[in-house]
């Protein structure tokens, strides 16, 4: 049990005490404001209906024949009567502790005192009989006595006595009519700091320590006031205690390095050793325990938001004199004994939720739970909500679906599934290990998917679709199943230009001089923001009968990037991408393409949503081919963009880098300057500005996209090494590239990349 809130001085029993006279104010006593007792007591026996509630996370403290005390998580004391589930509220407690006999244990009387704490600070104590109606006031300061706590209708006291005052006296006041009888009790031990830690019918259990920190046990018969003979259990600081009229049982751990719990089991009512036992709990940190007819009830106090992998949380029972143990309910947060040998639990089983369950003997005398009060809350893990959005739109941002549990002392994976491909991811979560004084009861759990199907950094962005979730919840504790619940959602992003495998980030084509066609994904790390890529996948093979390949973006209707390659003879064929990182089989454009020294696209110069194409012919004129959607014509008739482009020896299609309505160009002059020409949105463009020199340095300049999801797009160069960088849109026409940045893609291989 726990120990009183109030600690008291270290003192020593005065040996040979005698019976002393106390002024008390006894006798019945107009009934107070509390529910009406029930015209016959005896009646009320029965335990309350499944229907009867209780309040989550209450705190059983005491039970009689008509019905038990419990405190609330306001700290509420509270009467709830059996017979029709009524309940009065008897006080409020001041105490941030739990509870042990302060308030009266294993009867209908019930201790209530002048301090909100009950403990040595109460001056007059009022007994208060529910079954009855009837009060007693016992006025302990006028006698100078401490209050201890009460058992039945016998109220333990202890008085200073001894040189200094040091010591303790014991004394066990008893109301019998309108008296009260003070008895000392004998037979403790000769130690110190003394306690009353439980009770039972008939009995009390006292702690005392003596030197080398050895906590002892005893049990004290209620009508002589005197210790049991020879019946001392051992135990240490964190021990529970319970007595009845047969049996006293001790568990916990001797020390607090112990490595298991014990307990300890002794008859009250037998000779020589009294069928003394101790046994090993192997899986049981600091236990609590109960009698119920000739078994012991076990197992550590623990609501069911609590517990890990490493304990056992259930709630077991095995014969005091040894034998094979049997499991009662699944867990408890606190217990008390009933004056016909059973006890009440406020706990929980998988079957029938939380509340108060009465533990008694059954047909063949091993303990049997029934619930009698329901808190109305499951023991095992519920979903009580859930928001998972339908779409991720991750243009936007990650998807972050959550969902509430009843309780959170659970391990959490949610499993990602993209339908077309089959390729999943698991990601585990701990939601115990948030902050909070409950951290594992009910709340919450929240999920953030930055997009990424596999759940490294280093790893593609997810494809665009159809995705399936799961969701597992597994209990920490092992107390009941594990909940799984699945749903669907949709991947959704804006086409990119560049991008061949649906997932919203460019891809890099890489050809060798082998005439194999590479496709290299990259992405932005969510962490450090640097522009990375992953891998290389195989196109494949004959691409060598090209002199030149582009990527034009989305020009024939379909969500993927396509490209354009040109032949030795001058005729244009469409490779049409499928969203898978392939393409179709190629499709006849025209020829005559051989007039052109200069094949550019991936932008959309004309700000209608769909790729275009630039060509430059070799008198220096630039040409516009609009994209049509339609893959049978993808481009339409060519539209003349200017002349005098033949002082360029590099011109890129790079989208919108300076906020204008439609793409625009770069452009490199012999000497290394570099030039930008702002798209109108029509097919034309602005006068030319200077960005900067030293671009010669670069001998390739590809438009590739959107690399790091800003809305604009983005330059990427490779070196004369083979080296690559990006060179960011900064949507501002005066200064349209910030500072470039490595990107870590090696092209040494590739005899061009587009």
């Amino acid at each position: 049990m726990t120990l009183s809130p109030i600690p008291r001085r270290s003192a020593r029993l005065l040996a040979g005490a005698v019976a002393v006279g106390l002024a008390v104010t006894a006798g019945p006593l107009a009934a107070p404001a509390f529910a009406a007792p029930p015209a016959n007591p005896a009646a009320s026996t029965a335990p309350a209906s499944p229907a009867a509630k209780i309040a989550p996370g209450s705190h059983i403290v005491s039970a009689g024949t008509t019905g038990y005390l419990s405190v609330n998580p306001q700290r509420d004391v509270l009467w709830t009567r059996y017979a029709d589930g009524v309940t009065s509220k008897l006080a409020h407690s001041g105490s941030d502790y739990g509870y042990s006999t302060e308030y009266g244990m294993a009867s209908d009387v019930v201790a209530l005192g002048d301090d909100p704490v009950m403990g040595t600070g109460v001056k007059k104590l009022t007994l208060r009989d529910m079954a009855t109606g009837k009060s007693t006031v016992v006025d302990l300061a006028s006698y100078g006595y401490y209050y201890m706590g009460t058992v039945g209708s016998s109220v333990f006291a202890y008085k200073r006595v001894g040189k200094d005052l040091k010591d303790e006296e014991i004394h066990l006041l008893t109301p019998e009519g309108e008296k009260v009888t003070d008895r000392v009790v004998t037979g403790l031990p000769d130690a110190q700091s003394y306690h009353l830690v439980a009770g039972g019918p008939g009995a009390a259990v006292m702690r005392c320590w003596q030197v080398g920190e050895i906590y002892y046990y005893v049990a004290v018969d209620l009508a002589t006031g005197k210790v049991y003979s020879d019946r001392r259990l051992t135990n240490g600081y964190t021990a529970g205690a319970a007595v009845s009229g047969r049996n006293f049982a001790v568990s916990g751990e001797m020390f607090m390095s112990d490595r298991y719990a014990d307990l300890q089991t002794v008859r009250l009512d037998g000779d020589g050793d009294g069928g003394r036992r101790s046994t090993e709990l192997h899986d049981i940190t600091g236990p609590e325990v109960g009698l119920v007819g000739d078994w012991a009830v076990y197992g550590p106090r623990r609501k069911a938001s609590e517990g890990s992998y490493g304990t056992s949380m259930s709630v077991r029972a095995m014969p005091v004199g040894g034998g094979e143990e049997r499991k009662v309910i699944d867990h408890f947060s606190s217990l008390t004994p009933t004056p016909d040998g059973a006890v009440l639990a406020m706990g929980g089983t998988v079957e029938h939720g939380e509340g108060l369950y009465r533990i008694s003997p059954g047909a063949d005398g091993a303990p049997v739970a029934k619930l009698i009060a329901s808190s109305g809350e499951p023991t095992k893990v519920t979903l009580t909500g859930a928001q998972v959005p339908a779409v991720a739109d991750l243009d936007k941002g990650r998807w972050q679906p959550r969902w509430r549990l009843s309780r959170r002392n659970v391990e959490v994976t949610v499993t990602l599934r993209h339908r077309a491909t089959g390729a999943e991811s698991t990601y585990t979560l701990n939601p115990e290990q948030a902050e909070g004084p409950d951290s594992g009861g009910p709340g919450w759990v929240d999920f953030s998917w930055d997009g990424r199907i596999d759940g490294f950094m280093d790893q593609p962005a997810a494809p665009n679709g159809d995705y399936t979730w799961k969701f597992t919840a597994k209990p920490l504790n092992k107390m009941g199943p594990a909940l799984e619940e699945s749903g669907t959602f949709k991947v959704v992003r804006k086409p990119a230009p560049h991008d061949y495998t649906d997932n919203g980030t460019p891809d890099l084509l890489l050809r060798d001089g082998l005439g194999t066609l590479w496709r290299k994904d990259t992405f932005r790390d969510p962490e450090n923001r640097k522009f990375k890529s992953y891998g290389y996948e195989s196109i494949g093979s004959g691409w060598d009968i090209y002199n030149q390949v582009t990527a034009v973006g989305n020009v024939a209707g379909a969500p993927a990037g396509d490209v354009v390659a040109r032949d030795k003879d001058g005729v244009l064929w469409l490779y049409l991408g499928k969203g898978d990182g392939t393409f179709a089989a190629r499709a006849r454009i025209g020829k005559g393409w051989n007039m052109y020294d200069r094949i550019t696209g991936g932008g959309d110069v004309d700000g209608d949503g769909r790729g275009d194409l630039l060509a430059r012919d070799t008198a220096g004129v630039l040409w516009f081919y609009k994209g049509t959607g339609d893959w049978r014509a993808p481009f339409a008739p060519r539209v003349k963009a200017g002349t005098g482009w033949n002082m360029y020896n590099e011109i890129t299609s790079v989208g919108d880098v300076a906020g204008a309505a439609g793409g625009d160009l770069v452009a490199r002059d012999p000497n290394g300057v570099l030039w930008l020409y702002l798209g109108y949105g029509d097919g034309t463009f602005a006068d030319r500005v200077k960005i900067g020199a030293g671009w010669n340095a670069y001998r390739q300049l590809i438009g590739f996209g959107d690399t790091d999801g800003d809305g604009r797009a983005d330059l990427l160069v490779t070196n004369q090494d083979d080296s690559t960088y990006v060179y960011r849109g900064t949507g501002d026409w005066r200064a349209p590239f910030a500072p470039r940045e490595a990107t870590g893609i090696e092209t040494t291989f590739a005899d061009s990349v587009a």
